[in-house]
This record gives structure tokens, sequence and C-alpha cells, in this order.
């Protein structure tokens, strides 16, 4: 990906994943962070993930809190109900994207095939 600013589609879609990995249960950043490093198979540039917690939050998508482990403190996040509503609301145009998302995918690589 260019440059060190994401398109908002991408960060759409880093949002509604960290809506999922949250479903179940509370995560703290730091874990949170290297489970989506993991899933998206890039790094999130240092302090990326941390300013999309806070837009959610802000936004009131999901809750956070510090508990001290071990003597550190750990801000953990937490997907609350308007969370859950707004990745169920997302079936239709993920449903709606998923095919086009491949149909761009071929139309690009076979464009860069032929250069």
């Amino acid at each position: 990906m260019r440059g060190k600013k994401r398109e908002k589609i991408f960060k759409g879609i880093i949002s509604l994943l960290i809506l999922r990995l949250l479903w179940d249960s509370p995560q703290y950043g730091y874990a949170l962070e290297n489970e989506l490093n993991d899933k998206l198979a890039i790094k999130l540039s240092d302090g990326e993930i941390y300013s999309i917690l806070r837009n959610m939050e802000i936004r009131k998508l999901l809750k956070s809190y510090v508990i001290t482990e071990k003597g550190r403190m750990r801000r953990y996040y937490q997907i609350n109900d308007d969370g859950r509503k707004f990745l169920m609301e997302h079936i239709t145009p993920l449903k709606i994207a998923y095919p086009l998302i491949g149909e761009i995918i071929g139309f690009i690589e076979s464009v860069r095939d032929k250069n």
C-alpha cells in the first residue's frame, strides 16, 4: 500500500475486523494489534491501531478500561451493543462487496501480468 495514510475503505475493514475480534471477549491493545497484524499480513504503523480504536470509542462502538496486571497497566477494549449492531448491519454491503473485490483483483492482476 502506498504511503503511510491508508484508504478509508481499508480502515473500515480494519474497524469491522476489530469488532469481530472483540465479539467473544475483550482484548488489550498490544494483543489486539498483534492479532490484526497476523490477519492482515502487514504491520500497522506505530499508533495506527490505537488511533482507529480511539475513533471507534468516540463513535461508541466499543469501550475501554484499564487493568493493572503484574505491575503493568493494560488498556482493554470491549465491543458494546452499538458495536455489535454496527457489525451486524454490514452484512449486506459486505456480501455485495465480496464478489466485486474478487473482480477488481482479477482485473488488476490481468493488467499487471500484461506489463
